[in-house]
This record gives structure tokens, sequence and C-alpha cells, in this order.
């Protein structure tokens, strides 16, 4: 068995990162009436961490959170919207030495689910040249409450302003949270302990209470991560591929230098998938240089079927990458070939590149100007 992984601890608490057992012992540490830490989960959950707006909690109890606690642990510095309603958030922390350092999360509105795309660290400890965010270098974990505060603030944000465009099929496009994906800034196995106490926060029955099921964790392939993973919180997998060839891999996703191919299909064999569920291998078609016949050989031979799914992703382009992507119709000519082999495989369609929202294109300024 694989020994339990520490979660570190911070200076001041983070009212996002507490749950409702937690705080009634604190209400009591503190003087306060048990029954307040309850009222005080249920704004929480609505997004609203301020104490000041939290309109049944005594003024006195406003103040004891506002002097205990970091309650709210990120600043929204601003929000873009793009044309398919896409909502892009950028967040300062307020964190000790971190305070000023900017993170991106992205709202992913569909016709019948909202996706938050979260962020788990300020910048990435990886280097994949073809993503924005591997340019920006690493920067600092984000904590568990920080992680859970993006969700929440977004949560608020769609209360008081609902998506109001629609999908290009004319339907309304969908206005609360119902999906989380780990695929903003970062490598979330690179910060493994904060994401699997966020992971615990939200799907907390008293508070958020988001099925494993609608929780997404998207790896390069730190493989003995993934493995905790599936013991600890075996919510859905999807893995960063890009090639299966070795050389290439190695080029495109440097940690394949650490944990290459051959250990990362061992992993994959082996974590825990649930009926009907597939893990996820993620693959950004880059024109002329994971798109040839050599490479979907590859692919073809690495993909187990029964167990996985491909989806192919459109290259986003960003200021100073050397790559372009490959063609739309090269795209589904490489997907249908897939299918031709039984293996399952989409084209995903991008999503908020006019403001730099799209998979790949999230990069922050080191600091906030405040």
């Amino acid at each position: 068995m694989t020994e339990q992984i520490p979660f570190p601890s911070t200076d001041k608490l983070q009212l996002p990162a507490i749950l409702l057992p937690q705080l009634k012992v604190l209400m009591q540490d503190w003087g306060k009436p048990a029954f307040r830490a309850k009222q005080i989960i249920d704004w929480c959950n609505k997004g609203i961490l301020d104490p000041d707006a939290m309109k049944n909690i005594p003024g006195d109890v406003r103040d004891t959170l506002k002097d205990k606690l970091l309650c709210e642990p990120l600043t929204l510095i601003r929000r873009e919207c793009s044309t398919d309603g896409t909502r892009k958030y950028v967040f300062a922390l307020k964190r000790g030495r971190f305070a000023g350092k900017m993170v991106e999360s992205v709202f992913i509105p569909e016709e019948k689910r909202g996706t938050v795309c979260i962020s788990s660290q300020v910048g990435c400890v990886l280097d994949c040249p073809f993503c924005h965010t591997g340019t920006q270098g690493f920067e600092a974990n984000l904590s568990a409450g920080e992680i859970v505060a993006q969700v929440l603030a977004i949560k608020a944000d769609l209360r008081t302003e609902p998506i109001s465009a629609r999908s290009i099929d004319g339907d309304t496009l969908h206005s609360d949270i119902t999906h989380i994906v780990y695929m903003g800034m970062g490598e979330p196995m690179a910060n493994e302990a904060a994401v699997h106490e966020s992971i615990a926060l939200l799907m907390d029955e008293d508070a958020l209470h988001i099925s494993r099921r609608r929780i997404t964790v998207s790896t390069s392939g730190l493989t003995p991560q993934i493995e905790r993973l599936g013991e600890l919180h075996p919510v859905n997998l999807a893995i960063s591929l890009h090639s299966a060839i070795e050389e290439k891999r190695d080029t495109l996703v440097p940690i394949n230098r650490k944990y290459p191919l051959q250990t990362l299909r061992e992993c994959l064999n082996t974590y825990p998938v649930r009926k009907q569920r597939h893990i996820t291998l993620e693959y950004v078609l880059l024109d002329g240089i994971n798109d040839q016949q050599e490479d979907l050989n590859a692919l073809i031979a690495f993909v187990n079927p029964e167990r996985e799914r491909v989806n192919l992703i459109q290259f986003n382009a960003f200021p100073g990458s050397p790559y372009s992507g490959s063609s739309k119709n090269h795209m589904k000519a490489f997907a249908q070939e897939l299918i031709s082999k039984g293996i399952r495989a989409t084209v995903r369609r991008s999503r908020g590149d006019d403001i730099m929202a799209a998979c790949g294109q999230l990069k922050a300024n080191t600091k906030a100007d405040t």
C-alpha cells in the first residue's frame, strides 16, 4: 500500500479549505455557537466568502472570521468574455510572499454542462514547448483553498451575471457549474497534496458535493502520483500524451524522460476505471511534428481501446510559438483512422481562443498591479 501523502499547512487557515466539522470546532474554540458553522458553509457554497456579505451572521462572528482566517484567498483582477460564451478569470493571490502573483481559470459553458477549468500552480513546473503556460516557468504551488476558491468565485459570478450567449446551434448555454477539470495552469500531480485536499473539499457532502464522476485531473504522466490518485481519489483521468513515439514525446512532454511511455503504459493499465468510463489521452496535433503516418501508427499501437479514448486537440497559437496546428481536414482524417481501428476518438472544439482562454493558452503576468 502506497503511503498517505502529507497535506501542508499554511500560516493562516483559508476559509475555502475548511470543512464543516473543523469549522464547528473552531467556532467553539472562539466562543461562538457551533451552529454558525453550517450557516457560514452555506454561504461559501454559494460562492460568498466575504464575511460582511453573510447576512445572517452576527457582526462579532464576522469580525472573528476576518481576524482568524484568510476568508478570500484570491482577488479577482479581471474577467474576459469570449464570443462563444467562455469566460476567463484572472485572480491574484493574497498569501504571504506569493501575494500579487496571478493565476487564470476558465468557465466553459455548453448546452448540458458548465465546466470550470482550474489551475493548480502559478505557471508550471514542466516546460512543454507547445504550451503557453510552460513558457512562464514555475512560480508557486496553489494551496487547496486557492484551488477551491477559483470554483467558488466563478460560481458567485455566474449567480450575479448568468451566461447570455448561445451555442452554435442556438441552444441556451449552461450557466452553472456541473464539472471540474484540473486542466488550467500547472501540472496538478506536481502539486499533489493540495490537489488531493482540494478534491476532497469539492466532493464533500456539506460543501459543493461534486461527484467524482464529474471531476477530471489532467497530468503529463507522473506515474507514482497517478498511482496514488487512483488509490486515494480515483476521479476521471486525462493524460497529456501528444506523441506515442519516445523521442518525440521526450521533446514535446519532457517529463517523458523520467517516466517513459512503457512506464506510463503500465501505470494506465492499473488505474481504476469505472464502468462505461475511459481514461482520456489528450493529443494536440502539430503540423509536421506529430501528425504523420508514423505518429498515427504509434498511437494506435499504444492505446488500449477498452480503457482509453483519444481526444484530438487543435493547437492554439500564442506569441512566439514556433508551432502551427494541423488543418481541420487532417484532424478529421486522423480521428477517422483511429475510429476505423476500434479506438474512440473525438476532435475537441476550441473554445475561448479569442481571449487566450483555449487549451494551452493560459499564462498570467508575474504580479498584479495592485
